[in-house]
């Protein structure tokens, strides 16, 4: 079986962790023998050097640059999407111009003539994308739903429920990557249409996030990440914008004043340019709360399960998730959890068992709960110890890619029965 990979999310030479989730999922169906292409567009942009004399075209070089051919043995393709210029002059819609490239390339690519699936991720983008290019090459479309995919986006651009509905209707296979996220886009289905929306989680990788086997392992791991002895770690793994939450910490951890003194917040941060991008070290400074803080950057995905495992506590405040990847690995590195009760997180997490459930933009709640976790040590370890068993309700990669061939392979033979 052949499947085409549609994204806006995958590991690049300056953002390996972008789409790393997707990724996995992607290297587990090749490891079931499923052959995965996966493609990705850019701005086309002329050669010789003349790609300086527009922004759209240095955009184009500059994403085309950062991509890779090949990841962990999962060939990436390339495809330039073309504008047609002075844009005011040709009203071109965006979704339409990026659909046209991509029929083209498969058109015009051998190597993927034989395909039976698309397999399109982010439902309001390329899961509407992938949408127009089942119409044109009569093959089969399957759509998942992650993260903002139905909350953020749609409610700050009213014109992407359009495309919403569109995939509710035309994908074969109408997928989320959690239980609460399949019920929150059946809230933006048509009167009257209703259709079986499957759950495929994104999984974890067991046997690289473990939990810690001993002190000593830890004191290494601390000593190879360079953090200060005699103090606990706290870390936040997220994208460095307003909507993971960072705010909240920083204001709930300059509340707590004393009673963080012997701790330490660990940030690691994916690379982000735009201008919703935070400074977090700046936010840390402007809050006094400077010397509690150690930024990290961005961590290449290979070393993450070691600095896991030189940490005390995880927390993650998002006001929106689909399912963070993140909680999942660290719940699986044994470590006890923090977070918002948004998208699936309530799945595998029972609060105050194996993690902590507070609600989103609330700074109290947050303040309430670090107190629990850096001032009981007791309830912390007690959190630590059920911590696995919550990830292992999501599973492996492996896994959730055995439950996810066996549609292909079922709706492949058969007509659609859930529209």
């Amino acid at each position: 079986m052949k499947v085409i990979v549609l994204t806006p999310n995958y590991p690049r030479r300056e953002a390996m962790n972008n789409g790393i989730f997707i990724h996995q999922q992607v290297k587990a169906l090749r490891a079931l023998g499923v052959d995965c292409q996966v493609l990705l567009t850019h701005n086309w942009f002329p050669s010789f050097g003349l790609h300086r004399l527009h922004p759209y075209w240095r955009l184009g070089y500059e994403q085309k640059s950062s991509y890779i051919t090949n990841y962990e043995g999962v060939p990436i393709h390339h495809v330039p999407v073309f504008v047609k210029m002075p844009s005011r002059f040709f009203r071109e819609n965006h979704y339409e111009r990026e659909a046209s490239a991509i029929i083209n390339y498969i058109r015009q690519t051998k190597l993927l003539h034989d395909a039976e699936w698309l397999y399109a991720h982010f439902l309001t983008d390329y899961g509407y994308i992938g949408s127009l290019v089942k119409k044109k090459l009569d093959i089969k479309l399957a759509a998942i739903a992650r993260g903002d995919d139905v909350h953020a986006w749609p409610e700050r651009n009213p014109s992407l429920v359009k495309n919403l509905q569109v995939v509710c209707r035309e994908a074969d296979i109408l997928l989320a990557n959690s239980k609460r996220l399949s019920e929150d886009l059946r809230t933006w289905f048509e009167s009257d249409f209703e259709r079986n929306v499957s759950v495929i989680y994104n999984g974890v990788d067991f046997d690289r996030f473990r939990p810690v086997e001993d002190d000593i392992e830890k004191k290494e791991l601390q000593k190879k990440w360079g953090l200060p002895s005699g103090y606990k770690f706290l870390i936040c793994v997220a994208t460095p914008v307003i909507l993971k939450g960072w705010i909240e910490l920083m204001d709930a951890i300059k509340n707590l004043g004393e009673d963080f003194s012997g701790w330490k917040l660990i940030a690691v941060t994916t690379p982000r340019n735009g201008a919703d991008a935070l400074d977090i070290n700046k936010e840390a400074k402007k809050r006094g709360i400077g010397q509690h803080v150690i930024w990290l950057g961005s961590i290449d995905p290979i070393h993450m399960p070691d600095c896991y495992r030189a940490i005390d506590a995880f927390i993650l405040p998002s006001h929106n998730e689909g399912m963070s990847n993140a909680v999942v690995e660290a719940l699986a590195s044994g470590l006890p959890v923090v977070t918002t009760d948004v998208g699936g997180h309530r799945e595998f997490i029972d609060s105050d068992v194996n993690g902590f459930l507070i609600q989103p933009n609330h700074t109290d709640e947050l303040i309430a709960a670090l107190e629990k976790i850096i001032g009981d040590e007791k309830f912390r370890k007690d959190i630590a110890s059920y911590a696995r068993e919550g990830a292992l309700r999501i599973g492996s990669y492996s896994q959730n890619a055995k439950l996810l061939l066996k549609l292909f392979e079922v709706y492949r033979s058969n007509p659609v029965v859930d529209k």
